[in-house]
C-alpha cells in the first residue's frame, strides 16, 4: 500500500543527460558554453515532476564499476568511448539544476547509480513509498514490482514510456525478475556483455518463460530444442551466468539518505530562474512562481514573447468533472456544441491511430470548465456516440486539440470525422522551438507556461498524472482540455509574433487530415516478390562471406568488426588501420576509400549492405503487416526535422533503398494499396538548387533553369570556359554538381575536398572559379550569413523559422555548423513547406473532384499515388499542375510523374 500518497521519483541522472545531449541539437548559452544537455534534463525533469506530483525525490550518480562486477566480468562496459567535451562539461550544470530543484544528489565513490536506485527503491517498498524510476537504462525494469514502476524516454526528449509489471510482461514476456537472466542469454552490447552466441531476443525469452530461470534452463539443457541452441548453452553456459550475475541490481548500498533528508519541496524560483538567466533559458523563467521577472533596470517588464503564455492563472474558477451517466455526457455535449471553439483531448493522449481505445475523452468549452467522459460511452452507447459524432462533425464548432494528427486518425478508424479542426497546440510548440517537435501534453503546458492548473482537486492515489488516465479517472484529468483551451489564443498570438500564422492555418492544419489518412492507407505487400528476394540475397550473402573467407584465407565473424580489424589490418596488412578502445575502427568512413583497391573491403560492404538490406526490410516487413487492414502502415510525423520536413518510423518507409539494385528490388515488393490499382510516383526535380537560384537572384543559374538546361553541366561550362556548343566531360561534370551541392549545404574549401577527393587547394579554386561565375551566389550568402546573426534565426519562403543560437558560438565547430545550418535550411525548409502545401492542395483537388485516386506517402520531395489506371492521365496532370504552381519563383518547378505496377516498376508516363 502507498501509505499516504507518498511518491518517490528516482533519477538515473547519467542516463537521462546523454539521451538530452544526443535528442537535441547543438545549444549554446550566452557565453557561449553548450548547454543542449542541461535543458533536455531539465525538461524531462519538469515534466515527470508535474506527471507524478512526488512528495519525495533523489538523483543517483554513478561513481565507478563495482570491484566484484570488474572480477566477475573485466570486459563489463570496457568500450565505452570517451565522453564529449561538450557533454562533460555539462554535468556541473546539471548539478546546479538539482540543486536549485532542491533534489539531493546520492553517489557511492565505486558504485552504479542503478545500485544506488535499486537500494533506495527496496527500501521505499519497506517503509510503503511508491517508487518511480526515470532511466533510460533497460536493466533497472527488473527493480518493477506493484510498489515501483519506471519510466522511460522512449523518442527524444518528450515521448515517455511507463513500465508496470504488465508493461514488462507485454514487452518481453518474462516477470522482471527474470530480466537479469535475460540479459545472461542475449547478451548486451552496449555493456559489453556477449551472452550466449547465436541466441538473440526471441529466444531467449522463449527459453526462461520454458525453464523459468537461466540456473534450470543451464541443469537442464538435455531438454532444450533445437539441438544447436542447446549444444550452444552447454558451450557458454559460465558466460551466460556471468553475464546474469553482473547483471543483477544490488539492493543493500549503504545510502544514508533519509525520507525527510529527501521530501522534495518543489524548486528554489530565486535560484532557478537566475540559472536559467545565466544559460539562456528565457522562456522557462518565471514558471515555478507568480512574480515576473524584473528589467535591468529594476522597472516592470512586460511578459516576454519566450515566457510564460498565461497569468494569473490561480483565479481562474475551475469546474471539472468526470461524468458516467449517459445523458450527463450528451448534456455536456451539447452544451460544448453551442460553444464557438472546444478543445478536446484524450485520455492517455493518443500517439497513433494504431493505438487501443483510450480510457476517456474530456471537452473544454470555456475557461476552467471541462469534463472528462468514458471513451466506451462515446463509442458504444448508441445516443451517446450520435452526440459526440455530431459535436466532432459539425463545421461551426472550431476544435482545438494537442495531437491532432492521431486522434483524427482514431476517430476516423472508428468512424467518426473530426471536422473543423482549427488548432493543433502541438504543432504551434514545434513552430515555435523545434527541439519539441512532438511535444507530450504535460510538456507542452509546462513549458509555455509551468503554472496552467491551481485549481485545488483530490489526485487520485492510482493515477498515473495529472494528464495521464490511470485505473481511477476523475474530473481533474479534465485539465488538460482547459489548459488546451486557454493556451490557444496565446499561442496564436507567438505565432501571428513569430510571422508563422500563415504557415500554421495554410499548411500545418490543413495537412494533419491528410497525414492522419495517408497512415491509414498505407501499402499491400507482395509476400511471393518478398520470398524471391528473400532467396537472392540468401544466395548473394554466401557467395560474398564465401569471397571475404578465400580473400582472408580463413572463416571469421564478418559481423564482429574486432575479428574484421584483425584480418584486415593485422593478418592481410592493408593501410589505414587505426584502433579504438574496442579495436580496430571498420565502418564505412574505413572501408570505403579501402574499397577502390582491396577487393576484400569491397566485399565486406557488399556484404553488409545485403545482410542489412535482408534482415531490416525483407525479414522485418512481412511481421509489421496490420492484422486488420492486411496492409503496412508507417507512421509520420509532420516536423520530423527541424527543417519542417516529414520523417516516418515503425517502420521507416522514407528509407527503403533506391542507390544500389538489391536495394531497388525490394521496392518491388510494394504495391498499391487497392487491388488492380498502379502506383503514380511524382518527383520534384533538383529542386533545392531551382530553390536556391530563386532565393539568390543569381540572373546566370535562373537563365539555366528557364532554358532547360542540365544545371551541372552549365555550372561545368561556366568554371572550365566551355564554349556552349561543346560539350563537357564526365569529370567535369562531376566537380561542378560537386560544388553545386557543396555550396547549398554550407560546405567550404575543406569540407568540399574532404566529401569529393580534391585536394583543399584544388576546392578552393574552384568554388572561387564558381563565385566568380555566380556572383550573386556569394552575395546572398553572405547576406544571409549576417542577417542570421543579427536576428539568431532564417526563414523559409513561406515563413518557418529555424532558430540559430549557435552562430554567435565560442566553440568552433557549433559555430561553423550553423553557419552551414544558415545557409542551407531556407533551402531545405522552403522544400519542405512547398511539398506540403501541394500535399494539401491535391487532396482538396482529388476531395473536391471526387477523383478516384489517393495518397499513399511522401519521400522527401516525392508524393506516390494509389490511383486507377484508367485515371492515370488525369491524376498525373492534376499533381504536376498543383506541385509546379504550390509556390511562385522565378525558376520553372519540374515534376517527374512516373507509373508503375509496383513502387520498383514506376516508368516515366
Amino acid at each position: 500500500m502507498n501509505e499516504g500518497g507518498r511518491t518517490l521519483l528516482l533519477l538515473d541522472v547519467y542516463a537521462l543527460v546523454y539521451r538530452a545531449f544526443f535528442a537535441l541539437p547543438p545549444l549554446t548559452s550566452p557565453a557561449g558554453s553548450a548547454v543542449n544537455a542541461a535543458y533536455g534534463f531539465e525538461r524531462m525533469l519538469a515534466r515527470i515532476i508535474m506527471q507524478e506530483r512526488p512528495t519525495h525525490a533523489a538523483a543517483c550518480f554513478d561513481a565507478g564499476i563495482p570491484a566484484e562486477r570488474l572480477s566477475i566480468a573485466p570486459e563489463y562496459k570496457a568500450h565505452r568511448p570517451e565522453m564529449p567535451d561538450d557533454l562533460s562539461s555539462q554535468f556541473p550544470l546539471v548539478r546546479r539544476l538539482l540543486e536549485a530543484y532542491r533534489i539531493p544528489i546520492v553517489e557511492i565513490p565505486g558504485e552504479e547509480a542503478d545500485d544506488c536506485i535499486a537500494t533506495l527503491a527496496t527500501r521505499a517498498s519497506a517503509d510503503r513509498l511508491r517508487s518511480v524510476i526515470v532511466s533510460g537504462d533497460l536493466d533497472l525494469l527488473q527493480l518493477v514490482d506493484e510498489h515501483c514502476t519506471v519510466v522511460m524516454p522512449r523518442r527524444g526528449i518528450s515521448d515517455m514510456l511507463r513500465y508496470d509489471i504488465a508493461a514488462v510482461k507485454e514487452r518481453f514476456g518474462l516477470e522482471p525478475a527474470q530480466l537479469p537472466d535475460y540479459r545472461g542469454l542475449k547478451g548486451d552490447p552496449s555493456d559489453n556483455l556477449p551472452g550466449v552466441p547465436g541466441i538473440g531476443e526471441k529466444t531467449a525469452a522463449k527459453l526462461l518463460a520454458q525453464f523459468g530461470s537461466l540456473d534450470a534452463l543451464l541443469a537442464n539443457t538435455e531438454a532444450v530444442t533445437p539441438k544447436r541452441v542447446a549444444d550452444l548453452l552447454v558451450r557458454y553456459a559460465d558466460q551466460a551466468r556471468r553475464c546474469r550475475d553482473v547483471s543483477i541490481a544490488k539492493r543493500d548500498l549503504p545510502i544514508a539518505l533519509t525520507w525527510p533528508d529527501a521530501e522534495f519541496r518543489g524548486p528554489d524560483a530565486d535560484k532557478l530562474n537566475a540559472l536559467f538567466r545565466e544559460l539562456g533559458f528565457r522562456s522557462l523563467m518565471s514558471q515555478y512562481d507568480e512574480r515576473s521577472e524584473k528589467s535591468e533596470n529594476n522597472g516592470p517588464k512586460g511578459p516576454s514573447p519566450q515566457g510564460p503564455l498565461l497569468q494569473n492563472t490561480a483565479t481562474v474558477a475551475t469546474d471539472y468533472r468526470f461524468l458516467q451517466a449517459p445523458q450527463d455526457v450528451i448534456d455536456a455535449i451539447g452544451r460544448a456544441r453551442n460553444a464557438g471553439t472546444v478543445a478536446l483531448t484524450s485520455l492517455p493522449e493518443l500517439v497513433s491511430w494504431r493505438d487501443p481505445s483510450p480510457i476517456a475523452f474530456a471537452l473544454a468549452w470555456e475557461p476552467g470548465v471541462a469534463v472528462a467522459f468514458p471513451a466506451s460511452s462515446a463509442l458504444d452507447e448508441p445516443a451517446v456516440r450520435e452526440a459526440f459524432a455530431a459535436l466532432l462533425s459539425d463545421p461551426r464548432v472550431g476544435k482545438v486539440a494537442h495531437a491532432g494528427k492521431p486522434l483524427t486518425g482514431w476517430l476516423g478508424s472508428h468512424g467518426l470525422r473530426l471536422n473543423n479542426l482549427i488548432f493543433d497546440a502541438g504543432l504551434a510548440a514545434g513552430l515555435l522551438d523545434f527541439t519539441r517537435s512532438e511535444p507530450a501534453i504535460a510538456e507542452t503546458i509546462a513549458a509555455l507556461d509551468g503554472a496552467i492548473v491551481h485549481a485545488p482537486f483530490e489526485r487520485p492515489t492510482q493515477s498515473l498524472g495529472l494528464f495521464d488516465a490511470g485505473p481511477q479517472v476523475t474530473g481533474a484529468q479534465a485539465s488538460a482540455a482547459d489548459a488546451i483551451l486557454r493556451l490557444y489564443p496565446a499561442l496564436e498570438q507567438r505565432l501571428r509574433d513569430a510571422g508563422m500564422d500563415g504557415l500554421m492555418r495554410d499548411v500545418e492544419m490543413p495537412l494533419v487530415e491528410v497525414l492522419a489518412e495517408i497512415e491509414q492507407v498505407g501499402f499491400r505487400l507482395d509476400l511471393a516478390e518478398l520470398s524471391r528476394i528473400r532467396a537472392n540475397l540468401d544466395r548473394i550473402i554466401a557467395e560474398t562471406s564465401a569471397a571475404v573467407y578465400r580473400l582472408a584465407g580463413a572463416e571469421f565473424n564478418i559481423n564482429s568488426p574486432k575479428a574484421l580489424g584483425e584480418v584486415l589490418f593485422e593478418k592481410l596488412g592493408l593501410p589505414s588501420g587505426y584502433k579504438t578502445k574496442t579495436g580496430y575502427a571498420t565502418g564505412i568512413e574505413v572501408l570505403a576509400p579501402l574499397a577502390l583497391e582491396h577487393e576484400i573491403a569491397a566485399r565486406v560492404l557488399e556484404y553488409r549492405e545485403v545482410a542489412k538490406l535482408k534482415s531490416t526490410y525483407v525479414d522485418a516487413l512481412p511481421a509489421l503487416l496490420d492484422p486488420a487492414t492486411g496492409r503496412l502502415h508507417t507512421t509520420l510525423h509532420q516536423l520530423g526535422a527541424a527543417t519542417g520536413r516529414l520523417s516516418s518510423s515503425d517502420p521507416n518507409l522514407q528509407n527503403i533503398p533506391i542507390r544500389s539494385a538489391a536495394g531497388r528490388e525490394v521496392r518491388r515488393a510494394f504495391l498499391a494499396p487497392t487491388p488492380g490499382n498502379v502506383l503514380l510516383a511524382a518527383d520534384y526535380s533538383q529542386i533545392e538548387l531551382r530553390l536556391f537560384a530563386h532565393l539568390s537572384g543569381d540572373p546566370n543559374l535562373i537563365a539555366a533553369f528557364a532554358a532547360g538546361e542540365d544545371i551541372h553541366e552549365f555550372a561545368a561550362r561556366a568554371v572550365f570556359n566551355v564554349p556552349a556548343e561543346a560539350g563537357v566531360d564526365a569529370e567535369m561534370r562531376r566537380r561542378a554538381k560537386a560544388v553545386n551541392f557543396g555550396i547549398l549545404y554550407g560546405q567550404g574549401p575543406t569540407g568540399l575536398a574532404q566529401s569529393v577527393g580534391f585536394s583543399r587547394a584544388e576546392a578552393k579554386d574552384f568554388i572561387s572559379a564558381y563565385f566568380a561565375r555566380f556572383p550573386r551566389v556569394k552575395t546572398y550568402i553572405d547576406e544571409s550569413l549576417e542577417r542570421a546573426r543579427e536576428q539568431g534565426y532564417v526563414t523559409t519562403l513561406l515563413g518557418r523559422r529555424r532558430l540559430l543560437p549557435d552562430l554567435h558560438s565560442s566553440n568552433h565547430g557549433l559555430r561553423a555548423a550553423a553557419e552551414r545550418m544558415a545557409i542551407n535550411a531556407p533551402l531545405q525548409g522552403s522544400a519542405a513547406d512547398l511539398i506540403k502545401l501541394a500535399m494539401v492542395r491535391i487532396a482538396r483537388r482529388f476531395d473536391e473532384c471526387k477523383t478516384p485516386a489517393r495518397m499513399v506517402l511522401q519521400v522527401h520531395d516525392e508524393l506516390i499515388f494509389d490511383v486507377a489506371p484508367a485515371s492515370v492521365p488525369e491524376v498525373r496532370d492534376i499533381v504536376r499542375s498543383i506541385m509546379a504552381d504550390a509556390i511562385q519563383v522565378s525558376v520553372p518547378l519540374v515534376v517527374d510523374c512516373k507509373v508503375g505496377a509496383n513502387w520498383g516498376e514506376v516508368e516515366p508516363a
